[in-house]
């Protein structure tokens, strides 16, 4: 199924309209805004270059996330700063101090998933986060939908295993 390539019109156009997402995928990958904001700037110079090549067999989500996750592949890594706010914890905060135990508890997952090797974190959130289908998600990183769920499977272990001192704490 092949499409005509874009034009600079339609390319200027859905930049704009996958920016934003562009930019939270890239700060969940990184765990810090600057690095991300980096990440970014380069995906889309690589755009710029390479928009003629896409044929519309994904959406142009998918590849400029794909672009994405190959940039934060070349680059290399570096200690990363929590700046995940995932959101994770199913708790509704009834009372100040439940409302702290939440926000402490989304604070280290977001630490912790900042501090998955990078294809683990890659998974984590592109399923968890950007919510993407195993499917999906096997297609943009380009590798098996059973190597996702293996990923998955271990990132989600290795943060119940790390996050278990926290979730067992009483008030």
């Amino acid at each position: 199924m092949s499409h005509e390539p874009i034009d600079a019109r339609d390319l200027d156009r859905l930049v704009r309209e996958h920016l934003p997402a562009a930019m939270r995928f890239a700060t969940h990958l990184t765990g810090h805004t600057q690095a991300a904001e980096d990440i970014v700037q380069e995906a889309l110079l690589r755009v710029a270059r390479k928009y003629r090549t896409f044929r519309g067999e994904s959406s142009f989500r998918t590849w400029l996330f794909q672009i994405i996750v190959n940039v934060f592949r070349d680059q290399p890594q570096r200690p990363s700063e929590c700046a995940l706010e995932p959101g994770v914890s199913d708790a509704v905060a009834d009372t100040t101090s439940s409302a702290l135990m939440a926000e402490e508890l989304n604070r280290a997952i977001a630490q912790r998933v900042s501090q998955l090797p990078p294809r683990q974190r890659e998974v984590m959130v592109l399923t968890v986060y950007e919510e993407l289908s195993i499917t999906a998600t096997a297609i943009l990183l380009e590798t098996t939908e059973q190597n996702v769920h293996a990923l998955l499977h271990v990132a989600r272990r290795r943060l119940r295993e790390e996050l278990s001192e926290l979730l067992l704490e009483k008030p």
